[in-house]
């Protein structure tokens, strides 16, 4: 009994190798099948520890079962299983190999796209997943619109997007990526619905509200204009903040883009390239451009409170 659930346990843990491999390539559908082979092989080991095995393999093969079935999105039953197994033993529940099992919020993002992937999503994988990213979501939408409620608008409308084509989701991909790549993509679409309505338009480019160092070393003109905030009056602050906001509404919407995913996102000039069809040198000369602007309208902006002063 003992060497036959460990053969149905060894065969589980190839199958869930294998869908492992799989997700990280990008093929959910091989992935979810080895998946729930696995699930079903770690299941049938469970039942016969609990027929016969010791205490121990009993709790090894129902933690092995609901582990799979999160890699699948079968909730329901890793729960079922994770309870089964704090019934046989209550200090279970407390065990540091079974917190990332019991507590939602500690799941990693393949576990919790896979669960919203499921008809109807798992409503606390649902909020978990939001809790995680909410916040950089709307930080990205206040950095492309004007406004708080123009931000909490678009972060919304993205999530909805998402939401949406969740059974689309892979879990394997880069979800904090593809979630900005829809808000972004909407935030472009409304600011040409914008300029085709002309005047009638009410839509304004938020400002980059704080400039990131460059991390390759390249000298970035911005950084160096931009003083310690720390060390500025509140007022000056305000100022200063403003001038920011005022230089980088002159630049185009395009290279507003390029300095937001540089600086703020932090992709390279490479990457940045491959999604417009640019080279790397091409994206460095737009962000060159840009900063040379922007430091333009700062310099312009301090001689003219030198003046006023």
């Amino acid at each position: 009994m003992k060497a036959e659930n460990e053969s149905l346990l060894s065969r589980a843990t190839s199958l869930g190798s294998l869908g492992a491999a799989a997700r990280q390539q990008g093929e959910e559908v091989a992935a979810a099948a080895h998946f729930r082979e696995a699930f079903g092989l770690a299941l049938d080991a469970a039942n016969q520890a609990t027929d016969g095995g010791s205490h121990r393999a009993r709790l090894d093969t129902l933690r092995a079962a609901a582990r799979f079935a999160l890699d699948c999105g079968e909730v329901t039953d890793a729960r079922r299983l994770m309870n089964e197994a704090f019934s046989v033993e209550a200090s279970t529940k407390f065990a540091d190999e079974w917190t990332q099992l019991r507590d939602v919020a500690a799941w990693p993002d393949t576990w919790l796209i896979a669960a919203v992937r499921r008809d109807p999503p798992d409503v606390q994988a649902l909020d978990a997943l939001a809790n995680r990213y909410w916040k950089t979501l709307f930080g990205r939408c206040q950095l492309l619109t004007l406004n708080h409620q123009k931000a909490g608008d678009l972060a919304q409308e993205a999530w909805c997007r998402v939401l949406r084509a969740r059974h689309a989701l892979k879990p394997g991909g880069n979800f904090p990526a593809y979630l900005t790549t829809i808000a972004t993509n909407l935030w472009r679409d409304w600011y040409r619905s914008a300029q085709r309505a002309g005047d009638m338009a009410d839509h304004r480019l938020e400002s980059l509200d704080a400039a990131h160092p460059n991390e390759d070393g390249e000298s970035v003109a911005l950084l160096d204009r931009i003083p310690d905030l720390k060390a500025l009056s509140p007022e000056d602050q305000t100022l200063l903040a403003l001038d920011i906001d005022k230089a980088l509404e002159q630049l185009t919407p395009q290279r507003r883009e390029v300095l937001v995913a540089r600086f703020i996102n932090g992709e390279s000039c490479a990457e940045i390239g491959q999604r417009y069809g640019r080279t790397e040198q091409s994206i460095s000369g737009w962000v060159r451009q840009a900063l040379k602007e922007v430091k333009l309208h700062l310099e312009a902006a301090g001689r003219g409170a030198a003046m006023k002063a």
